[in-house]
């Protein structure tokens, strides 16, 4: 469902469509364990849907204004850029990859290590 259609509900409706999205994903869960669950694709929209009603309750007035000119002017601009809404930083390097970046620095400094304690030997004897 788009966020402009629930623009235009009440904070009770917002509450009841919440609650009964909830119990229905619930029902869609349980349907999928006992492997009755005809369209997985409807666990995906609900949850959404479900994200969306919980955005639209946190949205700053300011915001929600925005968002609501957004939709009723059928701008291009996305509700997310209308609520400031900032986007996702790039993800870090995992423990796994920095210890590969680790070793393979490592490994290039061994070589100078050895060659530096084979001119030491030399120059001790």
């Amino acid at each position: 469902m788009k966020i402009d259609a629930m623009l235009e509900w009440t904070a009770e409706e917002q509450a009841a469509k919440q609650k009964e999205w909830i119990q229905s994903l619930f029902t869609l869960r349980l349907q999928k364990a006992t492997g009755q669950l005809e369209n997985p694709m409807k666990i995906r929209e609900l949850r959404r849907d479900i994200a969306r009603l919980k955005t639209l309750a946190t949205m700053n007035p300011e915001a929600r204004a925005a968002a609501e000119h957004a939709a009723s002017e059928h701008h291009a601009t996305s509700v997310d850029a209308a609520a400031g809404v900032k986007e996702a930083k790039p993800a870090k390097k995992s423990a796994k990859a920095a210890k590969g970046a680790a070793k393979k620095t490592a490994a290039a400094k061994a070589p100078a290590k050895k060659a530096a304690s084979a001119k030491a030997k030399k120059a001790g004897k």
